[in-house]
């Protein structure tokens, strides 16, 4: 009987020991699961990381690579002879001490000649007239300009005495030829634009304009002042 009872406890036992074992198992299956979820989201992170990193170390590498090929350039002859030429080029428009010739457009001004202009102030041109012009020109973008063979420069003084205009001391008489040496078709465009001033001394003022495009547009050098 007390053999009998000693087997039943330790049966009873194995189960109980049994049932532990199983639940701590499943526990830990249970528990396993989060874990496998949070780690496959970390490295997920991870990997996205990694492409931001690969892209930024991609450009970098793209942008050394232009610079690179930048430098390259300034070796090759063609384009170091074209780069000084272009600098020579612009130091010679900013100096104004060399005559320039290229496209561009001629302008030619002339007091009114309607009976109705002729002989009042409106139909006669103005230094202002001269000065708006010259503003809208450079505006579009021009390389040099000169009036009646006098170099136009960004310091130079115009004004108006009596019929005359006088550029950098230098006194001109209508009719005014304007040489500006630039894109002629900008130019072009510009200045025959319904908005320009140039339309309005022409359709208002009734003074005399003649423009067009011109391939060989001759500019002279600078004569200073005084000389």
């Amino acid at each position: 009987m007390k053999k009998r009872i000693n087997n039943v406890f330790l049966l009873l036992l194995f189960i109980t020991v049994g049932l532990l074992v199983t639940v701590v198992l499943k526990q830990d299956v249970k528990n396993d699961i989060p874990l496998s979820i949070e780690r496959i989201d970390n490295l997920n992170r991870e990997l996205e990381v990694s492409k931001n990193k690969i892209k930024v170390n991609n450009e970098i590498i793209e942008k050394l690579n232009l610079e690179i090929e930048e430098k390259e350039k300034l070796t090759d002859e063609e384009y170091l002879k074209e780069f000084l030429n272009e600098e020579i080029y612009r130091l010679e428009i900013l100096s104004a001490e060399k005559n320039l010739k290229g496209k561009g457009i001629i302008i030619e001004l002339n007091d009114a000649s309607d009976e109705a202009f002729a002989y009042s102030k409106l139909g006669i041109i103005h230094d202002i007239d001269i000065l708006i012009l010259l503003n809208e020109l450079r505006a579009i973008g021009v390389d040099a300009i000169s009036i009646n063979d006098v170099r136009v420069c960004a310091d130079s003084e115009i004004e108006c005495l009596g019929p005359t205009v006088r550029i950098d001391n230098i006194s001109k008489a209508t009719p005014f030829i304007i040489r500006v040496l630039g894109d002629s078709e900008k130019l072009y465009a510009g200045m025959t634009d319904k908005n320009s001033y140039l339309h309005l001394l022409e359709s208002v003022y009734k003074i005399n304009v003649k423009i067009y495009k011109w391939d060989n547009v001759q500019i002279p050098k600078r004569i200073r002042r005084g000389k």
